[in-house]
């Protein structure tokens, strides 16, 4: 098919990633909206309620019922947790933090895949990433500032998002090798659902019609959100279009001002500055240490 050919137009597919970036975050705003009303787990479940007859209507159209068979449930079970935590503490997250804050401290993922990828994926990680790792942590030690009086507890919540996001992501790449896209987003679904209705206990409002709306929003917002950011990896190589997806930061900065009247200080700016230069140089020991990996086999 012509929509699997990739090509070379590094602009496309970088302004692809932006436009990623920028229907995510307006995912998130919406979360946000939402956890004025309802729960946390309650968003979660009506989210993947809605998302799951999607997933197998596209794969009906895309190949039948085999787009969504599941070869190594272990594995799945396995993002599917971490799936679960990260998804809800992004949204305790943003009901208690400005939006801005929440994505610049959720984007410490990337320093703890390094960090977590020896142990979980048997990766060499060399002194030069580490190094950007640590420089990365302190970025978040000055947005948070442990210690002062303008620490928050609450602002250990996208931490620990970070922490489960980096976990998926492991398991994620651990599961493209012989499962299907379809298939592990399915199942990424019914683990929200299945993590939704185990936080009844914990709270349960009935939706109005504003919320249900809301959430219907989401969907949408979330399939172009994912389907540019795949077409962005299309279009570009992926050292050219991944250091775009810091422009999240940027979406979710002016929505939080626009939206919320929240404006970062300096202090989360230059903490948001220290986090991104670090991504963009792990990314970029990435793509050297691959690029020198092909060499050798092709010698």
């Amino acid at each position: 098919m012509s929509g699997n050919v990739q090509h070379s137009a590094p602009v496309r597919g970088i302004a692809l990633m932006v436009i990623s970036a920028l229907f995510m975050n307006l995912n998130n705003a919406i979360l946000k909206l939402l956890t004025e009303g309802l729960p946390p787990g309650e968003i979660m479940f009506l989210r993947a309620a809605m998302i799951l007859p999607l997933v197998v209507v596209v794969a009906l159209f895309r190949g039948g019922w085999s787009e969504l068979r599941v070869y190594s449930w272990r594995g799945h079970v396995a993002r599917g947790l971490f799936l679960g935590f990260s998804a809800y503490f992004f949204l305790l997250s943003v009901k208690y933090l400005p939006l801005g804050t929440t994505v610049a401290l959720t984007f410490a993922a990337p320093l703890l895949i390094t960090a977590m990828a020896g142990p979980m994926l048997n990766e060499r990680v060399g002194w030069r990433r580490w190094s950007a790792v640590g420089v990365g942590f302190l970025g978040v030690v000055v947005i948070t500032r442990p210690g002062t009086d303008v620490f928050q507890v609450v602002a250990l919540l996208p931490l620990l998002c970070a922490v489960a996001s980096a976990g998926r992501d492991l398991m994620t790449r651990k599961l493209t090798a012989g499962e299907s896209s379809l298939a592990i987003l399915l199942t990424a679904n019914i683990f929200q659902v299945i993590f939704g209705l185990g936080s009844v206990p914990f709270g349960w409002e009935v939706p109005d019609a504003r919320s249900l709306w809301l959430v219907a929003a989401c969907v949408p917002l979330v399939f172009v959100g994912h389907y540019t950011m795949i077409e962005a990896f299309r279009y570009a190589e992926a050292a050219v279009a991944s250091p775009f997806r810091y422009s999240a930061i940027v979406w979710a900065a002016l929505l939080g001002y626009f939206i919320w009247d929240d404006v970062p200080d300096t202090w989360t700016v230059v903490g948001t500055g220290i986090i991104i230069a670090s991504g963009i140089y792990i990314l970029h020991r990435e793509f050297i240490r691959r690029r020198h990996s092909q060499t050798t086999e092709t010698t």
